[in-house]
């Protein structure tokens, strides 16, 4: 058997490694069109903030590893065209020009996403950066060792790391996000509000409800960014919009869904036989919303690219349901998430509820936030947000996303044998906490 991947980061190492264990007789090729792979996006970030190894330290396993392994893997290589019909691909290595040509058993694909870009008008001579991989991240940094001002365009996650670094580079940052409150994907309006807070209070020019429309050259050689709400002149743009899938080699021959992902099963099968997707390359089932999503995430491609590669020969073993499960250890701050929001719960149709639970700390720590959605009346865990600067509060995440692929309730925790929360002003652990609040909370009892 022929295993063939195209893509050699997270999702395509994985479904390599899980296929060379479960057929240890098969021949798998890997085509990556990087000469390096495995790499780490969150380098990119410590990387900006001033940790400059760690972006050379962001791939857990280099190209000589995976080989030294029996795994063909082919780097600098561009895959052109794939044929499902006759399992065959075309490719062609860089710098060269000749068209080679390959033949697959089963074709797993692992290509990714790319950054979302604005379609607006810019100077071409401004100082604009988007954020992907290695080159990305040292051309903004070399930008950022000079800069006075900057922009940041995106409300979401990498948004708020990379404004948070700005500022405390010394660097004057406005965040310019789109959409009525930041990290609208992540947080409901209570969580969004209070980060908002926060981030405004170190120094972070926030602008809501504000999208860029153009992009000239300022009076000070600078960039000047026309927005919907005002004009705002900085010496470059940082965008951070996101990412789309990359799934043309594809898109005429499959059934895409959600965003342009390719649409899988949950066995990671696409709607051709033989051809499965991973990664940020296709779509996530979110069971709770019965339905497929594209949540582009790391965490996710590494468990349906083992996923995929356990089911090549036939479906064995479903993937559990994605709690788009987030974890952003930041400098002084830590955010923390798992599940579906309220407002997500409730459009899904949901009869959902929440409760905010502050819990503040001894040891010098700022307080902790921690909002937990739930269904009313059953009482079943729909989500988890958390903000705060104590480390082990990321703990939560974990904890909750299980609960909530179980399907538990929160009284089902209530009573867990979770470790005494030392420190805290009360120590009895979130879970009591919690539930001693959905116990109490009044807006359940308005039928």
């Amino acid at each position: 058997m022929r295993i063939v991947i195209i893509g050699g980061s997270h999702a395509g190492i994985c479904t390599a490694l899980r296929a060379l264990e479960e057929y240890p007789e098969a021949e798998i090729v890997i085509y990556e069109k990087n000469e390096r792979t495995s790499f780490v996006s969150q380098g990119i970030i410590s990387y900006l903030a001033g940790e400059k190894e760690s972006l050379f330290q962001s791939s857990y396993l280099s190209p000589e590893e995976i080989r030294a392994t029996g795994i063909h893997f082919i780097t600098e290589s561009v895959v052109s065209s794939i044929d499902v019909k006759e399992k065959k691909l075309t490719y062609y290595h860089l710098g060269s020009e000749e068209l080679l040509e390959d033949k697959y058993d089963k074709l797993v694909f692992a290509t990714g996403s790319y950054p979302i870009m604005p379609l607006i008008p810019f100077d071409n001579t401004s100082e604009i950066f988007f954020l992907k991989g290695m080159t990305d991240a040292i051309a903004a940094g070399k930008f950022l060792e000079k800069a006075k001002t900057v922009a940041i365009v995106g409300g979401g996650m990498t948004g708020l790391e990379v404004a948070r670094i700005c500022n405390q580079r010394g660097i004057k940052t406005t965040w310019i996000n789109a959409h009525h409150h930041v990290l609208s994907r992540y947080l409901d309006e209570a969580s969004s509000t209070l980060l908002e807070k926060i981030v405004s209070s170190e120094g972070v020019q926030v602008e809501n409800d504000c999208r860029v429309t153009e992009i000239s050259k300022a009076a000070d050689n600078g960039s000047l960014l026309h927005t919907t709400t005002k004009e705002i002149s900085v010496d470059g743009v940082i965008f951070a919009l996101g990412f789309q899938p990359n799934t043309y080699l594809l898109h005429e021959q499959v059934t895409l869904g959600d965003r342009g992902a390719i649409l899988v099963d949950e066995y990671m099968q696409t709607s051709v036989a033989d051809v499965f997707a991973v990664g940020d390359a296709s779509t996530t089932w979110v069971e709770r919303a019965g339905k497929n999503f594209y949540l582009p995430h790391a965490s996710d491609s590494v468990r349906n690219g083992e996923i995929a590669a356990v089911n090549l020969m036939k479906a064995r073993q479903k993937i559990n349901s994605t709690q788009a499960t987030y974890h952003v250890p930041m400098k002084d701050m830590v955010i923390a998430l798992t599940g579906q929001t309220l407002a997500q719960a409730k459009k899904v149709g949901l009869d959902a509820l929440s409760v905010q639970a502050v819990n503040a700390h001894l040891k010098g720590h700022s307080t902790s936030y921690v909002w937990l959605v739930y269904e009313r009346h059953t009482h079943r865990i729909i989500g988890l947000q958390c903000i705060g600067k104590t480390p082990d509060l990321a703990a939560y995440a974990d904890i909750i996303s299980l609960a909530i692929e179980r399907n538990l309730t929160v009284e089902d925790i209530e009573f867990t044998d979770f470790y005494f929360e030392h420190g805290y002003k009360d120590p009895r652990g979130f879970n009591r906490i919690l539930a001693r609040l959905v116990r109490g909370n009044q807006e359940e009892k308005q039928d």
